[in-house]
């Protein structure tokens, strides 16, 4: 049989002739030995386990593959076979063909997991059913195996792991990084660390409930626990530390320069949030049982954001089992409205009631087959209610390639002919901060969200002031795309000057902020807007940001002024930091001045005209622009968050307040209209 085109005499194997008698039973794929051969046909058996029985490892030991789908078609074959059954041909793709291939022994079978196979990814109840069990399974499995690719797509892999181990010898850990003998080292861990597997949503469960993990490139493996203990160790190397010490540095000018940017992006590469979250979701036992979820599941969505995901759904779906206070659950039948069924009497008393209400509001349901907005509605219910905030459409989470239906076009016959139009309430991962490129890249596409990571309690700023969410609802049947919340209109944009394209800030932005004399210091509205009155996380400004903005004056002779460039050539750590926090900050934004002559900055689609309104529940001010001349058929699109100086604590209830009491006879009140944003 050749392992692109299978033999015409073999017949396709069939989900029917491996069923799931139950919802409690998985499939377990059994990789057997080949004769040493590389071009041996890959043979395997497939069975039903019960997955309690699964579990145990003493008596049915597996493990579990992780890897990336990729996008290819399926042009490899293999042999599977059902209990004494002959073989039938089943198709995959070349990257799991490969792993499978690299991963078998020579001496004994090898029980795997793999959920291309073992779930039938044609039946939606099929997936519904098991993707809520996928974290016991990735839990109870003996080891989980990690495949990032086949050799001949990555020489280097023997050579970055070698010197991961080798920096593991703290002793050798300084002299090793600034050996300039090694650049070829940090060459090889660069491309190993910008793999495609690190950037999938679902790597991110699979490696953090895994007991043990081992990663394979080609020929070459790693533990986990060795490789995510030197990338740690990486982050610990200070950028700025090896820019300042350029003079005496033992290493060459050339590799100085790429060594550091490389450095600077460790934190921010896919490899390392996968490294640094795994520690951080739970609170684990010494022997490794998990004894608490740390993160809410708006938290996860939001630091997760730029991992891919293959369907939309998974971008919730995928973290359901890593967050605190949620679980996930197969699609609830039509004669269950909860996990638990309660009966009426019971229903009836109050504080069980309650309960059953907190319960409910717990769980999501797995359902592939649901439209996409529905589930986007059913998570942001969710984080509004239980964090009290309006906060999450501010930040990109939804991917950028789900599509939604028209109301009217809902129940259609036709879905070919559904025209998609996302909702504007929705934020795709086209705004991001950092995306990952094709070539394994992570870098930065967008500012920082001005509302950053949800913290419980905890808020950058506070633009509404201590009012809670007001008003909030999503519209039913054709309004089903909306969402209803409450605020106010506190200005207009009335004159916006160019993005910060690539973080270079356009030379009128220092007139539009009032900087005309270079002698003099920056204005303090103007430096304060440039870096969002904040320093990194949210923090107080340092004291020495103005001073160091006084280096963006000297070099305006060159027109406009990139921070990228300037980047290569700061005088000192001092200003490097705040440049760092320039670009968090400008990337993409665009500079705007109101009516009532407050400075601020917008999204990159901010136009004059747009509005500035606070809403309730919502830590920072946003854009939104009115549709509709009819004052009955007037709706929103919500442009994003702002920076407005002066208006970002609550200074904006006190001048609505004023307005309030000045406008005698004015029966409307300004404190509150509801917006309906499509």
């Amino acid at each position: 049989m050749s392992e692109k085109t299978g033999s015409r005499r073999d017949e396709t194997f069939s989900y029917d002739q491996c069923p799931l008698k139950n919802r409690e039973e998985i499939r377990i794929l059994t990789l057997l030995e080949h004769g040493g051969w590389p071009n041996d046909s890959i043979e395997c058996t497939l069975g039903t386990h019960v997955l309690s029985t699964a579990l145990d490892s003493d008596q049915n030991p597996y493990e579990a593959l992780s890897y990336n789908w990729g996008t290819g078609k399926i042009d490899r074959w293999i042999k599977i076979s059902v209990g004494n059954s002959k073989p039938y041909i089943f198709g995959v793709r070349s990257n799991l063909f490969a792993a499978l291939k690299q991963l078998r022994l020579r001496d004994a079978a090898r029980p795997l997991w793999i959920d291309a196979i073992c779930i039938d990814q044609d039946s939606s109840e099929e997936k519904n059913a098991q993707v809520p069990k996928m974290p016991q399974i990735y839990n109870g499995a003996q080891n989980v195996c990690v495949w990032l690719g086949d050799e001949q797509a990555d020489q280097g892999s023997g050579l970055a792991f070698n010197y991961m181990r080798r920096t593991l010898n703290l002793e050798d850990f300084d002299r090793l990084i600034g050996d300039s003998r090694t650049p070829h080292e940090w060459t090889a861990l660069e491309s190993v660390m910008t793999k495609p597997w690190f950037s999938r949503r679902w790597v991110i469960q699979e490696i953090a409930l895994a007991k043990r993990a081992t990663i394979h490139c080609g020929t070459h493996q790693i533990a986990w626990s060795d490789f995510a203990e030197a990338v740690a160790l990486f982050q610990e190397v200070k950028p700025e530390t090896q820019i300042i010490s350029k003079s005496n540095s033992i290493m060459q000018p050339n590799n100085l320069i790429s060594l550091n940017e490389f450095l600077y992006d460790i934190p921010r590469l896919a490899a390392t949030q996968l490294v640094n979250s795994t520690l951080d979701i739970f609170r684990k036992s010494e022997d490794g049982l998990i004894m608490e979820r740390n993160f809410p599941l708006d938290v996860l969505i939001s630091d997760f954001s730029a991992f891919k995901v293959s369907r939309p759904h998974d971008v919730i779906y995928a973290v359901l089992a890593l967050a605190k206070g949620v679980y996930s659950q197969p699609k609830r039948s039509e004669n269950l409205d909860s996990p638990i069924a309660l009966s009426s009497p019971v229903t009836s008393d109050p504080v069980a009631t309650r309960f059953v209400e907190k319960l409910t509001e717990r769980v999501f349901y797995v359902d592939y087959e649901k439209d996409f907005v529905e589930v986007c509605k059913e998570f942001l219910s969710y984080t509004i209610k239980t964090g009290k905030s309006l906060d999450m459409i501010c930040r990109p989470w939804v991917p950028e390639e789900a599509t939604f239906t028209k109301p009217e076009e809902a129940t259609s016959t036709k879905p070919e002919k559904a025209t998609s139009t996302k909702p504007s309430w929705l934020l795709t991962t086209l705004h991001t901060a950092f995306r990952i490129q094709p070539d394994g890249k992570y870098v930065r596409k967008n500012a920082d969200t001005l509302v950053g990571r949800p913290n419980q309690g905890e808020r950058n700023y506070n633009a509404s002031s201590t009012t809670q969410v007001l008003g909030f609802r999503f519209g039913e049947s054709k309004q089903r795309l909306s969402l209803f919340v409450d605020g106010f209109i506190i200005d207009v944009v009335d004159k916006i000057e160019a993005c910060a394209n690539n973080g270079k800030i356009p030379k009128e932005w220092l007139a539009t902020g009032r900087w005309h004399d270079q002698s003099a210091n920056p204005p303090e509205r103007f430096w304060r807007t440039l870096v969002a009155s904040r320093g990194p996380g949210g923090s107080n400004c340092p004291r020495f940001y103005p001073r160091a903005c006084k280096f963006l004056k000297s070099q305006l002779y060159r027109g406009d002024i990139s921070t990228m460039e300037l980047l290569q050539k700061a005088p000192s750590s001092i200003v490097i930091r705040f440049l760092r926090r320039v670009q968090e900050v400008i990337w993409m934004r665009r500079l705007f001045t109101t009516r009532r002559n407050f400075l601020g900055l917008a999204p990159q689609e901010s136009k004059k005209g747009d509005l500035i309104c606070i809403l309730y529940g919502c830590s920072v001010p946003v854009i939104l622009r009115r549709h509709g001349a009819n004052p009955f058929n007037t709706y929103y699109e919500f442009i994003g968050e702002c920076y407005v100086h002066d208006l970002m604590d609550g200074e904006a209830l006190a001048i609505k307040r004023n307005q309030h009491r000045a406008a005698d006879g004015n029966h409307e009140d300004p404190m509150r209209r509801t917006f309906e944003i499509r």
